[in-house]
């Protein structure tokens, strides 16, 4: 098999898109949804805020910002919001917009560039409200070049992780995934369902390249982010990753839930550092639940991006992970695979305080490093065997004979690699 998903995953997945299309229409009608139709809406400057003819209240100001809603925007060639904050002086809250029905292979639901690109909050800019829904595009919601932005489903949980039961916005069923933040900082996402979205991908698992044609977006993507909170949401189907950090630091990704990826839940690489991940449940990743990586040595990505080091992991659970045997039979599993994996060279990084429910078969906590092998179809050694302890690779923390400085303690499983501490 080449670079195409395999029939029991895709099958999984189809099966898990009917349930939740079915608990779709079994939701309850709310008050505040998008009735009313209204073209494309692009904003540039503050003049458009008054010529789009889509503001429906508000002043602006920061304490009182533009209502931009309720709306319908659905069949657009292009994208259904664009705005463009260079210029902007006034405040804005897109408020329980229904997108749908877009077509194009570049087109966004919302796209949010240059708003406070100084660095420095200027101006309010938010996209809210549980009736939000933003569907069938190529990405839902893009952050550029932006920062103290906030997007806010509503759904929060107050008991637990991911979304509760009183509803929450939703942003499912994109070509290539639900939100794309790049090169931003101080970016709030919290409260959504995000579901069904992400493209067929074989990620490269020796230099891993960030490029979206390896990767895709999936749930939620960062690249190049710094100081941003993502909070209670729940991704679920959203391929071939749930939430990624490319050479992004001082993130916090708290409460999330996430399921059926075809890769892996969580992956933090190329360069990113100082990241808490705390409180969240991950599960039915086909290989990886979580993942802190460098790339292998030599390669230009770690060239670029520096090593990835002194992340913390506390009080996440990762269940039910692993691979089909029709992806084992294709060749396409890289042979390091379990519930958390601390992969080639990185350093410092903290897994303390975690739970692993995974059968013997996934290793519950592993340290392992990719072997580059031209003659399988993804690059490197795949599974069986699962390998393990077999870093050479050290970009810090005192060396391999040191573990690189990575800490794993007071962590619960079914299995552990040797070669790491007693917990």
């Amino acid at each position: 098999m080449s670079r195409n998903k395999v029939k029991v995953t895709q099958l999984r997945r189809i099966f898990s898109y009917a349930v939740f299309a079915a608990a779709v229409l079994l939701l309850p009608v709310r008050a505040g949804a998008a009735t009313n139709e209204h073209a494309a809406i692009v904003i540039q400057s503050d003049a458009d805020f008054t010529n789009c003819a889509c503001v429906t209240s508000g002043a602006g100001t920061t304490a009182n910002p533009f209502i931009i809603g309720p709306w319908s925007i659905t069949n657009v060639d292009g994208d259904a919001v664009f705005i463009d904050g260079t210029n902007l002086t006034k405040s804005f809250v897109l408020w329980n917009l229904t997108v749908a029905g877009n077509s194009g292979p570049t087109q966004r639901g919302i796209a949010l560039l240059n708003i406070n690109p100084t660095g420095v909050q200027n101006i309010v800019a938010e996209v809210m409200g549980t009736q939000t829904s933003i569907q069938t595009a190529n990405i839902g919601i893009l952050v550029e070049f932006s920062s103290y932005v906030i997007l806010d489903g509503g759904g929060e949980n107050p008991n637990g992780a991911g979304i509760g039961n009183a509803g929450a916005g939703t942003i499912n069923k994109h070509a290539s995934g639900a939100i794309d933040i790049e090169n931003s900082s101080y970016i709030t996402v919290k409260g959504w369902q995000l579901s069904a979205s992400g493209g067929n991908h074989q990620p490269d698992w020796m230099t891993l390249d960030p490029a979206v044609n390896f990767w895709g977006i999936g749930g939620v993507r960062m690249f190049g982010v710094s100081y941003a909170l993502i909070d209670h949401n729940a991704v679920n189907n959203c391929t071939d990753v749930s939430f990624t950090l490319f050479n992004s630091s001082h993130n916090t990704l708290s409460n999330n839930t996430a399921d059926y990826p075809f890769t892996t839940n969580f992956v933090l690489t190329d360069g990113s550092a100082y990241n808490l991940l705390s409180g969240n449940v991950a599960g039915t990743a086909d290989f990886i639940g979580y993942l802190v990586a460098d790339p292998l040595p030599g390669t230009a990505t770690l060239a670029a991006f520096g090593p990835t080091h002194d992340n913390t992991l506390t009080g996440n659970i990762s269940h039910s992970d692993g691979p089909t045997g029709n992806e084992v039979k294709a060749g396409i599993v890289p042979s390091f695979i379990g519930d958390y994996v601390v992969l080639n060279g990185t350093y410092g990084n903290q897994i303390i305080n975690n739970q692993s429910w995974s059968s013997m078969a996934v290793p519950g906590f592993a340290w392992a490093q990719a072997v580059p092998n031209s003659g399988t179809p993804i690059g490197v050694d795949t599974a069986p065997p699962v390998l393990g302890c077999n870093v050479t690779a050290s970009e810090g923390g005192g060396g391999v004979g040191n573990l690189n400085g990575n800490i794993w303690k007071g962590n619960t499983f079914h299995t552990i690699e040797s070669c790491l501490p007693p917990q």
